[in-house]
């Protein structure tokens, strides 16, 4: 799972990140729009690769956040899929993930 023995613990550490900042993002008083939370996740999610973690490890952690972001979105939305609420979090994103712009339903 990863280049170094510490796979497991760092698959946990992103983990508990990725719950962190989504616990943060629930937060009224703290939450931040969703064209800077994102693109802050794939910052985070992108420095486990760097320390390590292998191509495998880091599907999860983006499996994982995608899921994350379902749940937010559907506590907002609840008639929106899973598949809508990922491509709706990849047009966020800045990097090689982010999805090609398409017409979308305005939400949230």
């Amino acid at each position: 799972m990863c280049r170094n023995d510490g796979g497991a613990l760092l698959l946990t550490l992103g983990k508990s990140q990725i719950d962190a900042l989504f616990r943060r993002q629930s937060n009224s008083r703290t939450m931040l729009d969703d064209s800077e939370f994102v693109p802050l996740v794939e910052t985070i999610l992108g420095t486990f690769e760097d320390a390590g973690l292998d191509a495998a490890g880091v599907e999860q952690l983006w499996d994982y956040a995608y899921s994350a972001y379902d749940l937010a979105c559907r506590e907002a939305a609840p008639t929106f899929s899973f598949e809508e609420n990922k491509l709706l979090m990849q047009g966020y994103l800045v990097g090689p993930r982010r999805a090609e712009p398409r017409e979308k339903k305005r939400r949230r």
